[in-house]
């Protein structure tokens, strides 16, 4: 099946690897900043109406520009955990059932932002890369390799092995996530605002931590959650830890 993406600054970010690709611009387009890259990197594209735009992606905000890329990649464990041989003490994530896209392109993007090199994801209940991931991620599909696997506590076990410690966000945690010791090899896992983390993935982790809130909401989306635990493993990492 064709994969399209759509918004300026996602097809832009994908153009400067990709400048072969198919692009239909939107009758009256007049984005300079793309109009002169497209033009300086010879890369062709032809005008369609809105409704042709919309059968490519559907009823979405594509900002008037829409782009056939190649197919999403997805990478295998093995993969991920040969490059880690080579890693000092990396952080990677594991996502548990997200099955908005909105919420797993926004992980993608912070995970980008903060030297998440690779998500694992598992087969089922789960939202794969498409349009919308991408659009939202601003361009971070191209950048954070995706682990599909299937079976996740098979995936947690095969970790552990090669030592990673795993990290469970659950707000029923019994440690604060600001009290963890993130310079080693960690795996956050976040699951889904409806059913949360499996049971045995919260037996399987090594940690089940919850963050601190002090409003009137108890609880952050997925998207948000992962943000704070991926900063503070940053921030551990590279000494900016308070």
């Amino acid at each position: 099946m064709k994969q399209y993406i759509y918004g300026k600054n996602t097809v832009l970010s994908y153009l400067k690897d990709n400048t072969s690709s198919e692009v239909f611009l939107l009758k009256g387009f007049k984005d300079q900043k793309i109009m002169s890259f497209l033009e300086k990197n010879n890369i062709d594209f032809r005008y369609a109406s809105e409704s042709e735009l919309e059968k490519l992606v559907g009823d979405v905000n594509h900002q008037g520009i829409v782009v056939l890329r190649k197919d999403y990649s997805y990478y295998s464990l093995e993969e991920l955990l040969n490059w880690s041989k080579d890693q000092d003490n990396p952080t990677i994530a594991i996502l548990d059932g997200i099955e908005d896209p909105h919420n797993f392109g926004a992980i993608l993007r912070s995970a980008d932002a903060l030297g998440i090199k690779w998500i694992i994801i598992g087969e089922h209940r789960q939202v794969p890369l498409n349009g919308t991931v991408s659009k939202v991620s601003t361009g971070a599909v191209d950048h954070v390799k995706v682990c599909k696997v299937t079976n996740l506590n098979q995936a947690i076990k095969s970790l552990k092995e090669h030592n990673y410690w795993i990290v469970a966000s659950d707000g029923g945690g019994n440690i604060d996530y600001r009290d963890i010791d993130y310079k080693r090899k960690i795996a956050i896992v976040i699951g889904s605002e409806g059913r949360g983390i499996s049971r045995l993935i919260l037996q399987n982790s090594d940690y089940v931590a919850y963050i601190p809130m002090v409003g009137s909401v108890n609880s952050l989306n997925a998207s948000n959650a992962a943000t704070l635990f991926f900063a503070m493993a940053f921030n551990s990492k590279t000494g900016k830890a308070k």
